[in-house]
């Protein structure tokens, strides 16, 4: 067996590439893969969100392999929820049915396309997120909350002591309220639709459904964005979402470790495959010094591998 170090891309590949064939054997369906490099990561200039550039990379997918189902494993921070939209409509335009895998973290809008499937299965360990959005790194909760708080101490202590929170009230502008209020209603509509266009199609689940939604929404529930929902909490929700069983749980975990050697030997903050071995990439060109920071200077680039 070749030593760790003396690995070549290409071998990483091929190992990829056969588990994923493992995985379609065992489920039955094809498989498509989508995952980027975001754990440990601080760096919010690092391209590894969901973005409008991955219609390129789920176009190529959805187009590369045939039949009414399909698997995706997801590994992803979120992003963009209109970019996110776009993926679900892109799936959902090839396959009938959609059935997502995590086998590490789905957050924020990763999270909301998971819930676009039909079903959900996760490793033991795996977490999703909650879905509040966020306007410039900052909960659009917490900014609205912000507000609220001036406003209620400017009630309580009278007009007076207004020059003491004009430091305060300057940050928040009635645009960015407005943003908030439209980015909390957007996130909300849209996790509402696909569960009850496809988890819960023809079922009447109206009430439930609410509930999710309130529940993955809820900013003064979960406190900070990036909380792990793990299982428990999941399945109390009634959402059809599953822990793997031992041979799928196995082969999804071998996934993840090998995508994740893959991001700590290269310059790819993304990847895009499937079995039959499509292979999209996308990548950052990194300095001597942001390679010891993981910090990307720049460079974006798409490759094909």
């Amino acid at each position: 067996m070749a030593q760790v170090g003396h690995v070549k891309g290409t071998q990483l590949r091929d190992l990829r590439f056969n588990v994923y064939q493992e995985i379609e054997k065992l489920r039955g369906r094809p498989l498509l893969v989508y995952a980027s490099d975001f754990l440990g990561q601080d760096d919010t200039s690092t391209p590894n969100a969901i973005d409008l550039s991955d219609v390129d990379g789920f176009t190529d997918l959805a187009g590369s392999v045939d039949g009414n189902e399909v698997d995706v494993i997801l590994h992803s921070p979120g992003g963009r929820p209109d970019a996110t939209e776009r993926i679900v409509y892109i799936l959902r335009n090839h396959f009938e049915r959609v059935h997502f895998i995590i086998p590490h973290s789905a957050y924020s809008a990763a999270t909301m396309l998971a819930l676009s499937g039909d079903t959900i299965t996760i490793h033991p360990s795996a977490t999703l997120g909650p879905i509040d959005p966020q306007i410039g790194g900052i909960p659009a909760r917490s900014i609205k909350r912000g507000f609220e708080k001036v406003r209620d101490l400017l009630k309580e202590e009278g007009p007076e002591a207004l020059p003491a929170y004009i430091p305060l009230i300057e940050k928040y502008s009635l645009d960015l309220l407005e943003l908030c209020d439209d980015s909390e209603k957007l996130s909300k509509e849209l996790v509402t639709d696909w569960l009850t266009e496809y988890m819960f199609a023809g079922e009447k689940k109206k009430k439930q459904i609410e509930n999710i939604v309130d529940y993955f929404s809820s900013y003064d529930k979960h406190l900070m964005h990036s909380r792990p929902l793990l299982f428990k909490k999941l399945k109390a929700l009634n959402i059809k979402i599953e822990i793997a069983d031992k041979p799928l749980r196995k082969l999804i975990w071998e996934a993840y470790i090998m995508l994740n050697g893959f991001f700590s030997m290269t310059d790819f903050v993304k990847l895009y495959e499937n079995a039959p071995e499509l292979s999209y990439g996308k990548q950052v060109q990194l300095d001597l010094q942001s390679r010891q920071t993981n910090k990307a200077t720049g460079g974006r680039k798409n490759f094909r591998l």
